[in-house]
């Protein structure tokens, strides 16, 4: 049943979403997808050493290949969709490029934990060649509790509470530029894009918790691929926001904060003041 009383500025743009026998299909698509990449993932690590980077490299670089093609070519793709589409310009981008990349970024995410390796107890998830790099590195009563920290650091830092604005997703912003908003408090103040900062945090936690190198290597690969959206990310915001951006892209660093910034970082993610835009 559709619901007529949308509020969330996705579900407006995006319909489908809102009818249960729809959002059950796509669930089931995105699924079969996570499960099918999951599979490769494993069955490349286990036949060659740097498999696991190999696949990493191509589920991930494949997986944001679509993010690319659109940030650089939103204005013909913008007008082309407008007017096709009208109302469902959203909902048909959305289908056709973020439907699928979803489940592929979130396999290539979760994927250092197939790589799990601990020698007491004896922790082996994928049977890797047996290397130094493939081998259990600490006991699991530290890599774990370490690996977590790590991972809610980036959790934090990624989306810290109620201090991003509006909730509109990327591509709504694309295609509607005048909706979008340029975040320049909280911790925006102090790096630009701490959703891939925050990722790399939680991907090389996850290879903190499996527990060898070519893990840890793993959650590495994942956040410079991300980590290399920032100049189409930054030139499309320039064209959007003009002079404001190119004034505080100027001030403030893009992935890791000036000297100092770290300590204001840490006590704002902390803090219950960051509920609050300041």
């Amino acid at each position: 049943m559709k619901n007529e009383k949308v509020t969330d500025p996705i579900l407006q743009y995006i319909p489908n979403l809102t009818i249960w026998y729809k959002l059950l299909i796509l669930y089931v698509f995105q699924i079969s997808i996570f499960i099918i990449s999951m599979i490769f993932l494993w069955w490349i690590s286990s036949i060659i050493l740097i498999g696991a980077l190999i696949g990493e490299f191509l589920i991930v670089f494949f997986g944001t290949l679509p993010y690319r093609y659109i940030v650089n070519n939103i204005e013909k793709i913008r007008d082309k969709y407008k007017k096709k589409y009208k109302k469902l310009a959203s909902q048909y981008l959305w289908y056709r490029f973020e439907s699928y990349t979803i489940p592929l970024l979130s396999s290539s995410l979760y994927f250092p934990l197939l790589l799990t390796t601990y020698d007491y107890p004896n922790i082996q998830l994928t049977y890797m060649p047996s290397y130094i790099i493939t081998k259990s590195l600490l006991p699991i009563y530290i890599t774990i509790p370490v690996g977590l920290m790590i991972i809610i650091i980036g959790l934090l830092i990624r989306r810290p509470p109620e201090v991003f604005g509006p909730k509109v997703e990327i591509y709504l912003n694309l295609l509607y530029p005048e909706k979008g908003i340029l975040i320049k408090n909280g911790i925006y103040k102090y790096i630009r894009h701490p959703r891939y900062l925050g990722r790399g945090f939680i991907a090389v936690g996850l290879g903190v918790i499996a527990n060898n190198i070519i893990a840890i290597l793993v959650g590495v690969i994942h956040f410079l691929i991300f980590c290399s959206l920032i100049r189409s990310e930054d030139k499309e915001l320039l064209k959007r926001f003009g002079g404001e951006f190119k004034k505080y892209k100027k001030s403030v660093p893009a992935l890791f904060p000036k000297y100092g910034n770290w300590k204001k970082i840490f006590i704002f993610i902390f803090s219950k003041k960051n509920k609050n835009n300041d």
